[in-house]
């Protein structure tokens, strides 16, 4: 594989990429609708933390109220376990809302991801049929004999142990790619 192929492939990649983030920017990103799940989950998220941050203050307040009392006299000031019980179930709501807009915002996402891994699906077809049959590499380890089968001389002719094709590289990129993000 000359200097020039890798060029190619690494451009070919590289301008795919960038044009499928930049559709997904105009089209998804920048959409009112996309806006409005972001600030609604933000919304949900502040409010959840809020909440959980006075219940845990009136818990505090609460426990040092039965350390402080322990006969139990009541004064105007003291707050109750059933106050203690309502705020839990108000966290437990608005936890619950945070989460239903964080999958709103996820299923957002969705989306673009799936048109993005349609289109290298594609340019890695286009690629493959390009490069069939030619040696892309050699690995530095000779593969197991059912991978040696499966991926490494895939439509190469007499490839020795070491030559590698283009399905090989492209699976152990992808994989090594969702790995490392």
């Amino acid at each position: 594989m000359t200097v020039n192929d890798i060029g190619k492939i690494v451009l070919s990649v590289g301008v795919t990429q960038l044009l499928a983030d930049l559709l997904s920017r105009k089209f998804i990103f920048q959409s009112d609708s996309y806006k409005k799940s972001v600030a609604t989950f933000q919304r949900a998220k502040d409010k959840h933390e809020k909440t959980a941050a006075a219940l845990a203050a009136k818990r505090l307040l609460y426990e040092a109220q039965q350390q402080s009392n322990p006969g139990g006299k009541k004064s105007s000031q003291q707050i109750s376990a059933k106050s203690l019980e309502k705020d839990e179930k108000k966290l437990k709501f608005e936890s619950n809302d945070v989460t239903a807009t964080a999958a709103e915002v996820a299923r957002r996402h969705t989306s673009a991801n799936f048109s993005t891994a349609i289109v290298f699906f594609l340019l890695y077809r286009i690629l493959a049929a390009e490069y069939s049959g030619k040696i892309v590499a050699l690995l530095p380890f000779e593969p197991f004999h059912l991978l040696q089968k499966m991926m490494t001389f895939r439509g190469l002719a007499g490839a020795a142990g070491f030559d590698s094709s283009t399905e090989f590289h492209f699976l152990w990129v992808e994989a090594v790619g969702e790995r490392g993000a």
